[in-house]
């Protein structure tokens, strides 16, 4: 049995692959047996291998590991009750890929800030307990002081020399703990949804929405039964706005004007709906709309990356210039009564 759930990478790996095999007219259990040829390590194939020999059907095999999203779980036995597992399979495969490729984004843009301010830590560091002890014992021998502020630096050089391995030992910890915390998923939500901001928040949410509306259309079901499901992909806000799009359509009110007085999704994106809805195409338009928020959610993170790479570069040129503008001025007054 499989513990935790699955990652989207695997998810959407694994259910393009069955797509893949299904899609060719083999059964799902024959396009379970000849993937595991390729990965005969995969305890989830394993699993579904088995349960599907025994006579399960493939939804409840799925269910069975306990390692794959609710949502999953009940995508894939819709596609089997109506007969468009292999659509279902492909819509899943696209979806997480989608999720996969917003997450790793975000992971980066959180990553990239945290490398430039170890590299400004261990320049400074260097500085402090390196370079500025060189210029002392070369000024003592020029008979000269260095300035108050490149002592009081040097002197804090000196103290983390000296502590060295405790300034190591808390550091190690702390990381370790920012680990274990990050790993929780609440804490990981949290700190997600700080670096995320409204913007970005309010953007992912609407692809959230619009890839959950496309996946469930186009694998058979009506607008309400895909208004339901997309609730289980949605965060708090946009399930609000969900329930507000199905009470306005309870008193007549057409699924594309409902979708734009609720405002899940910008009015740019509800036009296109409205468009599309009226053409019988909403399957499609939501498909389009899903990949136009994934550019707006990739580009705001790369607008936020720009806007902290730049500023972490200005605080390291910043304390550097200091430090060595304190060992300058002696340096000039050397130079001068030379």
């Amino acid at each position: 049995m499989a513990s935790g759930k699955l990652k989207p990478a695997y998810i959407s790996r694994l259910c393009g692959e069955l797509y893949d095999t299904v899609s060719s007219g083999m059964s799902i259990n024959d396009g379970i047996y000849m993937l595991m040829g390729d990965n005969d390590n995969d305890i989830i194939l394993e699993n579904l291998l088995t349960e599907t020999a025994k006579g399960c059907n493939f939804s409840a095999a799925v269910k069975h590991t306990k390692a794959f999203p609710s949502y999953v779980e009940e995508m894939i036995d819709i596609g089997e009750q109506t007969g468009r597992l292999d659509s279902v399979l492909k819509e899943l495969s696209v979806y997480y890929n989608r999720e996969e490729e917003v997450t790793r984004n975000i992971k980066n843009a959180v990553a990239f800030p945290l490398i430039l301010l170890t590299i400004l830590v261990v320049i400074v560091v260097l500085l402090l307990t390196q370079v500025l002890p060189v210029f002392d014992d070369v000024f003592r021998q020029l008979g000269v002081t260095m300035s108050a502020s490149a002592t009081a630096l040097m002197n804090i050089g000196s103290a983390i020399s000296t502590y060295a391995y405790i300034i190591i030992a808390v550091i190690a910890a702390l990381v370790a703990g920012i680990v274990i915390l990050y790993n929780i998923p609440a804490t990981h939500e949290t700190v997600m949804g700080i670096f995320q901001g409204r913007k970005l928040k309010r953007q992912m949410s609407s692809s959230k929405f619009a890839s959950a509306m496309s996946m469930t259309i186009s694998s058979g079901m009506d607008i309400d039964e895909s208004l339901e499901m997309s609730k289980k992909l949605c965060d708090k806000e946009a399930v609000g706005k969900i329930n507000s799009c199905q009470e306005m359509m309870k008193n007549g009110l057409s699924f594309d004007k409902a979708v734009q007085k609720s405002a899940i999704l910008d009015p740019a994106s509800s036009r296109k709906l409205t468009i599309s809805f009226h053409t019988g195409k909403t399957d499609e338009a939501m498909k389009k709309i899903a990949k136009d928020y994934s550019e707006k959610v990739n580009n705001s993170v790369d607008e936020k990356i720009s806007r902290v790479e730049p500023a972490l570069v200005i605080i390291m040129s910043l304390l550097v210039g200091f430090v060595l503008f304190s060992v300058m001025i002696p340096m000039l007054s050397v130079i001068t009564a030379v």
